[in-house]
């Protein structure tokens, strides 16, 4: 134990402070366009100055203005990965901070999310179990978690979470590592295994249920996210951004990040506009 502890210590000691971090892991989708929009979106909402990383595959040829809109541009470490949502076990070894706010790339932030911080610090990690429709209404997700429901394990949405650098949560990215590298055999374990490749939300939910930390997962007004599917916030055609503050959608004024799963919508027209209000 003592072993364990001193490599934490030697591994961890530099970082510092709280701050946002997103992957953006190019593959045939372009991430790195969807984390430009989400820097600039918190840029341009958050009343306090804010620490933002993005973790790509190669810092040195990545967008050349992730660098200019974020305080830390990280390249994906060396490893083996049964896929890119696997580099999600990695976490706290990548982000420079002690305190993490993690969100998905292709998210816009319309609200200042400090005001979130004192229910993010009760708690050592504190995920998002709940999602909602651009009217802030709870949505119905049983169309998407099924294997979630059927199972009887925590909802977990990593779209948006806090993490605190803390032994636990050490414990927990280990045994999420461990899941995603043993996924056909921890799969089997439950109902509708068969339909399920690895994903990031199923990985992390039964990786809680295996420590019995399923409390992380919060059934609270935050964290939450507008979940942008169609069977969550049903038919949509419209939307548009006057300014960061206000995305609407349908004619709704959304007042929670928005989760909005179409990359088309980081477009670089809407990039520039974003760069004019930061």
């Amino acid at each position: 134990m003592f072993l364990t502890k001193k490599v934490c210590v030697m591994q961890y000691h530099k970082k510092q402070g709280i701050g946002f971090l997103t992957y953006a892991l190019n593959t045939d989708v372009d991430y790195e366009k969807c984390a430009v929009l989400w820097a600039l979106s918190l840029r341009a909402t958050q009343k306090q100055p804010c620490k933002i990383a993005v973790v790509v595959n190669d810092k040195n040829s990545c967008r050349s203005d992730l660098h200019d809109v974020c305080d830390f541009v990280i390249t994906k470490p060396t490893k083996s990965v049964v896929n890119e949502m696997h580099y999600e076990s990695e976490l706290l070894n990548v982000t420079p901070f002690k305190e993490t706010i993690k969100m998905e790339a292709d998210m816009l932030v319309p609200c200042d999310m400090s005001v979130w911080l004192h229910t993010f610090r009760t708690m050592d990690l504190c995920i998002t179990g709940r999602v909602i429709d651009h009217k802030n209404k709870i949505t119905d997700d049983t169309k998407y978690r099924q294997f979630i429901k059927s199972n009887l394990l925590p909802n977990v949405y990593n779209g948006l979470y806090y993490v605190r650098l803390t032994e636990q949560n050490v414990k927990f990215y280990r045994e999420l590592d461990r899941v995603f590298s043993n996924w056909q055999t921890e799969i089997r374990k439950y109902r509708m295994w068969e339909n399920h490749k690895p994903s990031t939300d199923f990985a992390m939910s039964m990786a809680l249920a295996n420590l019995g930390m399923e409390n992380c997962v919060m059934d609270h007004t935050v964290p939450t996210f507008v979940h942008n599917k169609r069977y969550c916030v049903g038919d949509w055609k419209y939307h548009s951004v006057p300014q960061p503050s206000d995305i609407i959608v349908n004619g709704a004024n959304l007042k929670y990040p928005w989760h909005y799963h179409d990359k088309s919508i980081a477009s670089e027209k809407l990039i520039s506009k974003y760069k004019q209000h930061v």
